[in-house]
């Protein structure tokens, strides 16, 4: 499949959700659309970067070997979009010890920056809790971060910090 014309032609949920479909579970598919987030000029990166989440939704292992990659990369993209889909991706896996230190610092730094969207700041909170929740020394750091931002944040932000903050109490018990 030519990739760069299909997403051209149309950015739509179902465009999106047909070129995962046509990547399916093959690694090769991805390193074609990742290829595309790294490589091209807009707007073919940003719309490359929202297949991240539909290929996550059904074959999350697909991604796993570009974990180290959006680690170290994420905050090197200025659109929100991109950020945006490898912060989910982020959120929702299991990561590595030895990743974990520098994903941290990465989300802090995603999640207090009065730059960035509040679905990028959502999925960086997530991914940092996620963590937390195996190494409590971390949640008091993490729970003064989301006081700090609560007064500055969007209602998405308020109910995605109660939710983490819930779970630190759940852990607990």
């Amino acid at each position: 499949m030519n990739y760069d014309a299909v997403l051209l032609r149309e950015h739509s949920r179902s465009n999106t959700d047909a070129i995962a479909k046509a990547i399916g579970n093959n690694a090769a598919e991805l390193k074609k659309i990742i290829d595309i987030i790294y490589n091209q000029k807009a707007p073919l990166p940003q719309r490359a970067a929202w297949l991240l989440a539909a290929v996550n939704d059904k074959y999350p292992e697909l991604l796993e070997p570009y974990i180290p990659l959006f680690i170290n990369s994420i905050q090197k993209f200025k659109i929100a979009g991109i950020k945006r889909n490898m912060a989910l991706v982020l959120a929702s896996h299991k990561i590595p010890v030895k990743l974990q230190g520098r994903l941290i610092n990465v989300c802090f730094d995603l999640m207090l920056s009065a730059d960035e969207t509040v679905a990028v700041k959502v999925y960086a909170m997530q991914a940092i809790a996620n963590i937390a929740l195996l190494h409590q020394e971390l949640q008091p750091e993490l729970k003064a971060a989301i006081e700090d931002q609560l007064p500055k944040t969007s209602a998405a932000f308020q109910s995605r910090a109660k939710h983490v903050l819930k779970s630190f109490d759940n852990k607990l018990k």
